[in-house]
């Protein structure tokens, strides 16, 4: 029996969904703005999973093997629960699938799976990322429970509309800078790595690509060890599913 191309992917997919695939239900949608989503996630699938904040989850939007990566806010494994804060900045599966996204839709998670180790957050951190960091924000905010001083950067397309979904969030004290204004961005950075360079602040640099290599070259020209800078890339122009 001779097996097309097409039949072998589709194998393929099947045994890849049914042996490493969480099976879920949208439980909840709340449109934050025109391009977030706040959605909630619930499957006995869930439960019992290892997480820790900076831990991601990868969605299947699409098929084959069409999958995008999310930061959970909040992970129940008691309740199988998960929370995401969606952005769609673009056209592509992701964006679409969360511009279509309905309450009842079945849904195909992997992991959680770890991605930043923050470790304990004892001390002091600076989060400086984009709307793809809002997730992230709010997860390590909670973690931390008023036990050290979280402070935020976010450069991004629009004030307006990132102020609406950091208050969905209960971000608080972020300070936004528009993403086309490279001189407004690049000084809210530097005033950001001069006030906590000397504390022992752990710096979390996330989001775009390029932002994050300028950040952590500023850092590195103040002296800050590689020891107290963590980063990971979320995205960069003209690349599709980086995670």
């Amino acid at each position: 029996m001779r097996f097309t191309e097409d039949r072998v992917q589709g194998l393929l997919e099947r045994a890849f969904d049914r042996l490493l695939l969480r099976n879920t239900r949208v439980a909840a949608v709340q449109r934050v703005s025109d391009r977030f989503r706040l959605i909630d996630l619930e499957g006995d699938a869930l439960q019992g999973a290892a997480w820790a904040p900076g831990n991601k989850l990868q969605v299947k939007v699409a098929g084959p093997f069409t999958a995008r990566t999310f930061t959970p806010i909040v992970f129940d494994a008691v309740r199988g629960h998960v929370r995401l804060l969606g952005y769609a900045h673009g056209a592509g599966p992701g964006s679409d699938w969360l511009r279509r996204v309905q309450v009842g839709d079945a849904c195909q998670v992997f992991g959680p799976h770890r991605s930043l180790a923050l470790g304990d957050l004892a001390g002091p951190v600076v989060l400086y990322g984009d709307e793809t960091s809002f997730g992230l924000a709010a997860a390590v905010g909670a973690a931390m429970a008023g036990r050290a001083v979280l402070r935020c950067v976010f450069e991004v397309e629009s004030v307006a509309e990132a102020t609406s979904a950091l208050q969905a969030l209960g971000v608080e004290a972020a300070m936004l800078v528009e993403r086309s204004d490279e001189a407004c961005r690049m000084q809210a950075a530097s005033d950001l790595w001069s006030r906590g360079s000397g504390d022992g602040t752990l710096f979390v640099l996330t989001g775009r690509a390029q932002s994050i290599q300028q950040a952590r070259h500023a850092l590195k020209g103040r002296g800050v060890p590689a020891s107290r800078i963590l980063s990971k890339a979320y995205w960069a122009p003209g690349k599709a599913g980086m995670d």
